[in-house]
């Protein structure tokens, strides 16, 4: 299965075997009725032979069910669909073609709350520019960077991705002595690009950490 998603419209292609174990697939137009639950009418076509010349007057859809795609978390989801009175209900997750490499130094916004520290004047939240250097190869992720009056921190742990959504629960040390965990979540690499999102504890003032970030790659 395959979506792609444009503006408030989803694109969805299933590629599956009918009754006889031939293969054919299915396509389907979804709008997002509720946050992060899609749906829409299925079709199922016929056309002319790929091998000829293409008579768009042969391409023949037909309304066939319908489909509601309804996600769950960042990777899965669940389907629903219907074809000829069929009714099909999986549990569906990203499939993984390779991983990315977040190797690089990034000019970066990070936009973060900080709460029940044990100094109250702590807890607040605001959107700061840092330089952000990573490291990363294969199941390693090294995150490093300047981050104010906590000097240079580094964040380092395994690395998994589903799809292409990337996420790693890493520990940290400050230069400033403070330390504690941190996980980076729906991290996500474009070209010259990356955002994500965090959350972890500090053990040295216990401060609750998340927000967001995004980097361009600097050099």
């Amino acid at each position: 299965m395959q979506i792609v998603q444009g503006g408030d419209a989803a694109f969805a292609t299933l590629y599956v075997y009918d009754a006889a174990g031939q293969p054919t697939f299915f396509v389907a137009t979804l709008a997002e009725a509720t946050p992060g639950r899609w749906s829409g009418d299925l079709y199922r076509g016929t056309g002319p032979y790929y091998g000829g010349a293409f008579d768009p007057t042969r391409l023949l859809p037909r309304e066939a069910g319908t489909l509601t795609f309804n996600r769950r978390t960042s990777n899965d989801a669940d389907l629903q669909y219907s074809v000829d009175g069929v009714q099909v209900s999986k549990s569906v997750t990203r499939q993984l073609l390779r991983n990315d490499d977040y190797t690089g130094v990034y000019a970066s916004i990070v936009s973060i709350t900080a709460s029940h520290c044990s100094n109250s004047a702590d807890n607040r939240t605001q959107t700061s520019s840092y330089t952000v250097r990573i490291d990363h190869s294969n199941a390693v992720f090294n995150l490093s960077g300047d981050f104010a009056h906590r000097a240079a921190c580094s964040y380092s742990g395994p690395y998994i991705q589903s799809g292409r959504i990337g996420a790693t629960g890493t520990s940290y040390t400050c230069t400033d002595g403070d330390e504690g965990s941190m996980s980076f979540f729906e991290l996500m690499q474009r070209p010259g690009m990356f955002s994500g999102r965090f959350q972890g504890h500090s053990i040295t003032d216990s401060c609750d950490y998340s927000g967001i970030l995004t980097g361009l790659v600097a050099r």
